[in-house]
């Protein structure tokens, strides 16, 4: 089934392939024919603010892990990747005064880096979870991106936190188990689990109070000179924009209004600057809740119920006749052709 948004437009910065040479260098192998098979310009390599499709991007890291046979290829990625790879948000995590802020941070910046990714920040009770999706790949694996967020996320923890060995008490991922799950499971000094309703770390919420050591943690060249985004231009504005709307989903209604106030905009301000960028507030909407319902499809294990609370639906036949309206079939329907 064809979806019919596919945000083919989404990009992500260059800079989350750092490293990927030096990856494949002890292999014997390049990554010049694997982005010339994706459709993806060898020179990116080395521009990381260039930016490039994110559906190339998630098939170019699959490709790199199946030919090299390494399966923690991503993981090992974002673990030893600099944090300045997610673009300027990184000194901006430098200075972050717990590693709460730090987190909401991140939150805010990385749709800049990439488009369509939705990150959440979840407390109950003792435990703290911090989670990652691509919200608009429809029928496409994503474990070794999966696997590079978490990871850089964990190294982000161990640099710029109060203790350089600091292990989350549980690790989530949504893609299967590789058949040798043991390099996860010694990076994160964690109980690993797969098949999972998301990818997340899970850590004691008292974190989120812990002093950050700063700048200190960062790599050479990462804490100065970095250039803070352009808030005014429009790509920045969208990014945003959906960020906004994507952690707004599972409350609900999603209004203009509330937006705006997020993005310290008025509503006619908001209005104008998406007519400017050819976009309605509520198609967009529209569009990111049929993008994330699919990828929530996808998850065979999550009840059809679950995705629409969700979705922002509070019954499960409203979540049936928006993605009937959307789609054309029923969300059983699209399901089953899945599988």
């Amino acid at each position: 089934m064809q979806a019919r948004w596919n945000d083919a437009g989404a990009t992500i910065r260059a800079g989350a392939l750092t490293g990927i040479r030096a990856a494949l260098a002890p292999r014997g192998l390049q990554p010049e024919p694997l982005c010339e098979r994706r459709g993806v310009d060898p020179a990116l390599l080395d521009n990381a603010d260039a930016r490039l499709p994110v559906g190339r991007y998630v098939d170019l890291l699959e490709d790199a892990a199946r030919v090299s046979g390494n399966a923690a290829l991503g993981l090992r990625l974002g673990y030893t990747q600099p944090l300045s790879s997610i673009g300027p948000g990184a000194v901006r995590m430098g200075r972050a005064r717990s590693f709460g802020e730090a987190v909401r941070i991140l939150i805010a910046d990385l749709p800049l880096h990439q488009d369509g990714v939705r990150i959440d920040l979840e407390v109950d009770g003792r435990w703290a979870s911090l989670s990652y999706s691509i919200r608009h790949l429809h029928g496409i694996e994503y474990a070794q991106d999966a696997e590079l967020s978490i990871g850089k996320m964990l190294s982000a923890a161990r640099r710029l936190g109060p203790s350089a060995d600091w292990a989350p008490a549980q690790v989530h991922f949504e893609h299967p188990a590789p058949a040798d799950p043991s390099a996860q499971r010694r990076l994160f000094g964690a109980p690993v689990h797969f098949s999972q309703p998301r990818n997340a770390l899970i850590f004691d919420r008292a974190l989120l109070d812990a002093p950050m050591r700063g700048a200190e943690g960062l790599g050479a060249g990462e804490a100065a000179g970095a250039v803070l985004p352009c808030t005014e231009s429009a790509p920045d504005l969208v990014a945003a924009l959906k960020g906004r709307i994507l952690r707004a989903l599972p409350q609900g209604g999603v209004t203009i209004e509330a937006i705006a106030e997020q993005l310290a905009l008025s509503e006619r301000t908001l209005q104008r600057r998406l007519q400017e960028a050819g976009l309605n507030f509520q198609q967009l909407v529209e569009q990111l809740r049929y993008e994330t319902a699919c990828r929530y499809l996808q998850q065979g294990h999550l009840p059809l119920t679950e995705i629409g609370y969700l979705l922002g639906y509070s019954e499960p036949s409203a979540f049936s006749r928006a993605f009937r309206r959307w789609s054309g079939a029923s969300p059983l329907a699209y399901r089953r052709q899945l599988s």
